[in-house]
């Protein structure tokens, strides 16, 4: 259940003077009439080019497919939008919002330009002054470097915005997706009782019944009306016994109330399901609850942790011990102490009957670390279903932000079947070799393709006239077969 959510862009600077107000331009859709117009189908199919760049972390790429679109050619408002979206995405926040309102104020009230407008607005106010995102990558600033205007008016003004756009889709085309956004900035700006009025014409919902209700009880405690909100979140909590985000909310609530034993105690149970994986039979106890202490806590040396899990497995279900070893791999606090490789051997000699949770628990959110864990589990174990599980997590290596570590999926998919992994590995790696070469001037992209090296490292270990014979059969040009050469050469 997700209650939380943050959109991230890169910020521009433009010269202006420190504290400035902004003030952003106020459009009357109302009077605006829209002009249908549709791309041919040769456009739409450049601008998925920059799309695609977008997505895959290549934002100046996207910006250079689209502004020679834009250049050559205004005729429609998908042109506006992406060129707008590809600026954005690249840093120069108030160059893409003055080439979206320019398609609005051509094209008109266009609901799509409209939407991707509030969008913005809402992403730079989240943002703030002070930080920026470049291809995935986080950046922040300070000082001379950072936005120069007052940072909670900058804040405000863009939610602002973004609820005049809002306000002007739900009242024209009644999506639910931008009245659950209308209930979240009135909120984020202190308009409790109107945010309460959106959220609760989605009771009805079944897409955002759960988060409108979360939001709502939220609301009467920022109105001090704690028993209407402990109502609320005590409903919550027995439809959603494993989120932690309610427990975090109940404690909130009883810290108000100066309840200091159910503060603890919600403290506790929000600590504990954020660390249990939730498809886990590990109930909240007193003993579970000290054992996730135990295994969390570094001051523990990992002599007396091993001994710990060895006896688990001795004296425990196994199920218990599977879901056990799933928490110590969940929780990321033993890496390096040799715990975690612990808890992989042992689910791996445990075999097919941890395979079904370890592979929800990678599926769900979790370190890059955990993410070769599990793989190497899967690995070992050879377990059919595992297969597809990794060869399709395999292409998002490429894209992934240089702050990460990138797993080693492709080492241990050659571990899984060398022949198999092979032809797969060398699949997603095709693209790859036929677009470095037109980044290679590009030190942004330089940096995009910087986890591209674990996909080598499992092929050096190969005979190079197999993986060769491997590539020319998936029909690699002579310029690829050379870069792949050069890629793994030991």
């Amino acid at each position: 259940m997700k209650f939380k959510s943050l959109l991230l862009i890169l910020i521009s600077v433009p010269t202006i003077f420190f504290g400035q107000q902004l003030s952003r331009k106020i459009l009357d859709y109302e009077k605006l009439k829209i002009v249908e117009v549709y791309c041919d189908s040769s456009t739409i199919i450049d601008l998925e080019r920059a799309m695609v760049a977008i997505d895959g972390y290549q934002s100046e790429r996207g910006v250079e497919i689209s502004k020679s679109i834009f250049d050559k050619n205004q005729s429609c408002p998908q042109i506006f939008e992406v060129y707008a979206y590809s600026l954005f995405r690249n840093g120069k926040w108030f160059e893409g919002i003055d080439i979206l309102e320019k398609g609005i104020e051509l094209f008109g009230a266009v609901p799509e330009l409209i939407k991707k407008r509030s969008e913005m607005s809402i992403e730079m106010a989240q943002m703030g002054v002070g930080e920026k995102v470049v291809d995935g990558n986080s950046i922040y600033v300070s000082g001379k470097n950072a936005l120069a205007y007052d940072e909670k008016q900058f804040k405000e003004e863009n939610y602002k915005s973004a609820l005049l756009d809002l306000i002007y889709l739900k009242d024209n085309y009644g999506r639910p997706n931008e009245t659950y956004l209308i209930g979240m900035v009135n909120q984020i700006l202190g308009n409790y009782e109107k945010s309460s009025e959106a959220f609760e014409t989605l009771l009805a919902d079944k897409e955002y019944m759960t988060i409108s209700a979360y939001n709502i009880a939220d609301n009467y405690m920022s109105l001090k009306q704690f028993d209407k909100a402990e109502k609320e979140f005590t409903n919550l909590s027995m439809l959603y016994p494993h989120e932690p985000e309610i427990y975090n909310k109940l404690a909130e609530l009883y810290g108000f109330k100066k309840d200091s034993v159910k503060i603890k105690d919600f403290r506790n149970k929000s600590n504990y399901f954020s660390n249990i994986p939730s498809f886990t039979e590990l109930e909240y106890n007193n003993e579970n609850f000290e054992l996730l202490k135990f295994f969390s806590d570094e001051s523990v040396i990992y002599k007396n942790k091993s001994e710990k899990l060895k006896d688990i497995y001795k004296t425990k279900s196994q199920s218990y011990t599977i879901d056990v070893c799933l928490m110590i791999l969940k929780l990321h606090a033993n890496h390096g102490n040799g715990l975690e490789d612990d808890a992989s051997k042992l689910l791996a000699k445990i075999g097919l009957p941890s395979i079904e949770k370890t592979h929800k628990l990678f599926r769900s959110n979790i370190s890059t670390c955990t993410i070769t864990y599990l793989a190497d589990i899967m690995a070992q174990i050879k377990d059919s279903t595992s297969w597809n599980l990794l060869v399709d997590f395999l292409p998002s290596i490429a894209n992934m932000p240089m702050t990460l570590i990138p797993p080693s999926v492709p080492e241990k998919l050659i571990l899984f079947n060398e022949q198999k992994g092979l032809i797969e590995i060398l699949k997603v790696v095709k693209p790859l070799l036929s677009e470095s070469q037109d980044n290679s001037s590009n030190p942004m992209a330089q940096l995009g393709s910087f986890n591209q090296f674990v996909y080598y490292y499992p092929l050096q270990k190969l005979k190079q006239k197999e993986v060769l014979l491997a590539a020319k059969k998936l029909n690699y040009t002579d310029s690829e077969l050379e870069k792949l050469k050069r890629k793994i050469k030991k």
